[in-house]
């Protein structure tokens, strides 16, 4: 049997040219949009008061308008079905797609939807008002001529989306203070005071929408002299030097000579760049090409992106710091992110952070252990509990063994207290906190010594001393150093120049850690031996070890624990014998299995560097303030990301655990909502 072709395999070649022409997209010789219905308001008025309710408000018609102009698929669907072209097809006055459009309205008005209905008209069934206000919208959709028929139902054309141009609002930029902010003036009202000449026309980027020539108006108060701005206020200080104010509650920001944006322009810009470490070229690209975008003639630069960022983030900080950050007028963009680092960094602390406490960064204090599996002190968790533990080698290996045997010792009477008495409580002692501490190397990419030879020694030279003065490499800052909780939450970062020393690290931790009281009862590390060690040699260690621990994590452990004495005896992350009570904690599985689990999270840091390392590429270009304000900016949007997760996760949503595909679909099925049936 021979295969049966299709039809164009048959046809000649400029047939088949002729069928393909037929069938391409149209997209740029077709519009895209129809106009917003334009009939007199006259008609429009009289049909609102005859066909709703006299109490009907202006929300609700607005809401049923923009329902019509907003759904001309379903409409171009509806009037299809009214019109019978072919045997077997009726007339339909209500369809199925215009009820179901009526059920719409009257799901979102909820237990307003009498006002739809002209007074004692109101169905007493609910399949009856979906039948009269479908037949409402029907006449609604033809006075607005949303149909592609005409009057005498011949075919027009094809209903398309609606066009909003002609009713776009006028935007303007003014001052959100209605009078004088100035404590030592009297709140008087702040006056218009550009002249019409003088009124600067911008681009405004508002919800993703180009408004172009949109007024910036600015305030002034007469008697102090104080302007205002749509995004900050001018104001002299106490030198009578002008100073300028960042306004954290500020709508709209400028980032550019003529180009302004909205908060929630400003806010994707930083989302994005966090979500996706994107650089400001690299969001420029993206935003430009972005088909949501509704004007081809406008395009953003990357440097708008990059001072957007910046707007964004210094408002970002400054509220976390409860404050508006005020700096001298008629700064560069790089003297704005030195300063605004100078004043909102706090030398990379995030003091909010060091007070957060939540279930994996804090336990509950335990006297004694849930469990002793190993009663050798050098036994850590997850390698240990069905095995010998390697013995010391080397210098202190007699004394290790000696002091062994004593731990052994001890654990047995640990675990004979616990089994006496397995229900003791200790009430008087605060939650066990740790932290965790490490760093990732930043390298820099401008390096003189990485240039051709061909540019000559001299142009060389010149060229590094400019990138010595611009920019920072490995000659200055060795690594990017970050203190924070199990949870992932930042509490504090710095920059190491030209080496993690332990003697560094002891007077970071010295630096964020001040008082006794401020100090965790752990401190995770992955050289805490060599931190110890040096502890111990320069005296700090009288002073840390009243309150706090150094640890290391499970991989540096094993490897150390056989010839380090320090580290074996000091430094065991999860010991196995119960004498770290508070490291080592049991579990339930799903199915109710008792298990060993750490209490703390340990490489909290080590996930945080693996997605700091996705900014390396950017950074790395940095001049050293952008590169300040840029980590900073993004450590403290990243640890209000952790915390806004935290919170999430307290709300009562039924989170779903990965199984099976066909009961996950199942289970998916069963929450979704719908109407009720009509009758």
């Amino acid at each position: 049997m021979s295969a049966v072709l299709p039809v164009s395999a048959t046809l000649p070649l400029y047939m088949k040219l002729l069928v393909f022409a037929i069938f391409l997209p149209l997209a740029a010789a077709v519009p895209q949009t129809q106009a917003f219905p334009d009939i007199p308001f006259k008609v429009f008025s009289a049909f609102v008061e005859n066909t709703f309710s006299s109490e009907v408000s202006l929300a609700t018609v607005l809401l049923v308008l923009f329902s019509m102009t907003e759904n001309t698929e379903l409409l171009n669907l509806h009037a299809r079905q009214q019109i019978p072209e072919f045997d077997g097809e009726n007339h339909t006055l209500a369809t199925g797609w215009i009820r179901a459009f009526s059920r719409a309205i009257m799901h979102k008005m909820k237990r307003d939807i009498q006002a739809l209905f002209l007074e004692r008209e109101f169905p007493p069934t609910r399949y009856h008002q979906v039948t009269k206000l479908s037949t409402k919208l029907d006449a609604f959709a033809k006075l607005l001529n949303l149909t592609p028929y005409d009057d005498e139902n011949n075919f027009k054309t094809k209903l398309l989306p609606v066009s909003y141009d002609a009713i776009q609002a006028v935007q303007t930029l003014c001052p959100d203070s209605m009078f004088c902010m100035n404590a030592q003036c009297d709140p008087q009202a702040v006056l218009q005071a550009t002249k019409t000449t003088d009124i600067p026309l911008v681009t405004l980027i508002k919800d993703n929408t180009v408004y172009q020539d949109v007024p910036v108006l600015t305030g002034k108060c007469n008697t102090c002299d104080t302007t205002y701005h749509a995004d900050h206020e001018r104001f002299k200080d106490g030198h009578g030097l002008w100073n300028k104010c960042y306004l954290n509650s500020a709508r709209y920001l400028k980032v550019g000579q003529s180009t302004w944006v909205d908060r929630k322009f400003s806010h994707t810009v930083l989302s994005g760049m966090y979500d996706f470490h994107a650089s400001a070229a690299a969001y420029t690209q993206f935003w430009n090409d972005s088909t949501s975008v509704n004007s081809s003639d406008f395009q953003i630069t990357r440097w708008q992106i990059w001072q957007t960022f910046i707007q964004e983030s210094v408002r970002m900080v400054a509220s976390t710091r409860k404050t508006n950050l005020e700096l001298r007028e008629n700064l560069n963009i790089n003297e704005v992110t030195k300063e605004a680092y100078s004043i909102l960094g706090n030398t990379g602390i995030l003091e909010d952070a060091k007070d957060h406490a939540c279930s994996q960064c804090s336990q509950p204090y335990k006297a004694n252990a849930d469990s002793i599996v190993n009663s050798d002190p050098a036994a850590v968790m997850g390698a240990d509990e069905n095995s010998n533990v390697p013995v010391l080698v080397g210098e202190f290996a007699a004394q290790s063994a000696r002091e062994t045997a004593e731990a052994r010792r001890q654990a047995q009477r640990r675990a004979n207290v616990a089994h006496a008495d397995p229900n003791a409580m200790d009430v008087d002692y605060a939650p066990v906190k740790m932290v965790v501490l490490d760093g990732i190397v930043m390298e820099e990419e401008h390096s003189a010594m990485n240039m051709k030879s061909s540019l000559g020694i001299t142009v060389v030279l010149v060229l590094a001393k400019t990138l010595k003065t611009h920019y920072f490499g490995p000659s200055r800052f060795y690594c990017v150093e970050t203190i924070c909780a199990p949870c992932g939450v930042v509490i504090a970062w710095t920059k190491f120049d030209k080496s993690e020393s332990p003697t560094k690290i002891l007077n970071f931790l010295g630096s964020v850690y001040p008082t006794a009281d401020s100090r965790p009862n752990y401190i995770c590390i992955d050289k805490a031996c060599k931190v110890l060690r040096t502890s111990i040699a320069n005296k700090s260690w009288d002073t840390w070890q009243k309150t706090s621990r150094f640890i290391v994590d499970s991989y540096h452990y094993i490897n150390h624990r056989t010839t380090d004495y320090l580290c074996r005896k000091w430094c065991n992350p999860a010991p196995l014998n119960g004498s770290a009570p508070n490291l080592v904690k049991v579990a339930k599985d799903k199915n109710g299995k008792l298990y060993l689990q750490r209490a703390f999270n340990t490489q909290a840091c080590e996930q945080l560097n693996a997605w700091l390392g996705g900014f390396e590429s950017i950074l790395k270009r940095m001049t050293s303030g952008n590169f300040d304000w840029f980590l900073h900016a993004m450590l403290v949007y990243h640890t209000q990301q952790v915390i806004r997760k935290q919170e999430q996760k307290k709300k009562p949503v039924q989170i779903q655990e990965i199984g099976n595909e066909e009961e996950d679909e199942e289970e998916e099925n069963g929450v979704v909502r719908h109407w009720d049936d009509d009758n």
